[in-house]
């Protein structure tokens, strides 16, 4: 059996309880002009935390949050991506990502590091020349810098997660080859034959 899910924004905030860091430095609402939903809203570029001229509180609305599909040259399959909250050049990064079952990334590294939130399903993680490990909906996950590695679904279930970043210089990753069907189904250990 195929497991799929549904993109809710609430589930997402609520398994990653103490969150408020997500909506540091988005956009703001007030009452300006009509969006489809009805509300009047306004945007506004907030500065980031302790600013002089920061707000007291900033909402980051899911529907002002673009949605993207994960770039062939980074992903196998179906993939979806929605920034959460990106501070500046070297600042963390959050992103709700989302791997229909089989889907995956490409090895990569971070020059800073990642951690995983996993919010929805069953997926693998696995580190280059090691065995991959399965990861469940509340497992949180860090890869050290520097530190090959990929992650994704399961053949069976899709699988959702919060991906927070680190920059360095503006960059959060440096992509390399795909993950080939032997690795990704646990036949060949990554850089083993």
């Amino acid at each position: 059996m195929v497991k799929t899910f549904r993109r809710t924004g609430a589930a997402v905030l609520a398994s990653a309880a103490g969150s408020a860091m997500l909506l540091t430095g988005c956009s703001t609402e007030s009452d300006s002009e009509p969006t489809s939903r009805g509300a009047a809203t306004r945007s506004v570029t907030a500065d980031p935390v302790g600013a002089a001229s920061s707000p007291g509180i900033v909402v980051s609305r899911d529907a002002d949050r673009e949605i993207t599909e994960g770039a062939a040259d980074n992903f196998t399959g179906t993939v979806s991506i929605q920034p959460q909250y990106r501070g500046d050049d070297n600042a963390e990064r959050i992103s709700d990502v989302r791997f229909e079952p089989g889907a995956r990334t490409a090895w990569h590294t971070h020059p800073a590091g990642q951690r995983l939130i996993v919010t929805e399903g069953t997926g693998w993680v696995q580190e280059w020349g090691k065995k991959r490990i399965t990861v469940r909906e509340g497992d949180v996950v860090w890869f050290a810098p520097g530190v090959k590695h990929w992650h994704g679904a399961t053949v069976g279930s899709a699988m959702a997660h919060l991906a927070v970043t680190y920059a360095v210089d503006g960059a959060t990753a440096d992509w390399m080859e795909h993950v080939n069907d032997d690795q990704y189904l646990g036949r060949k250990q990554g850089g083993r034959a």
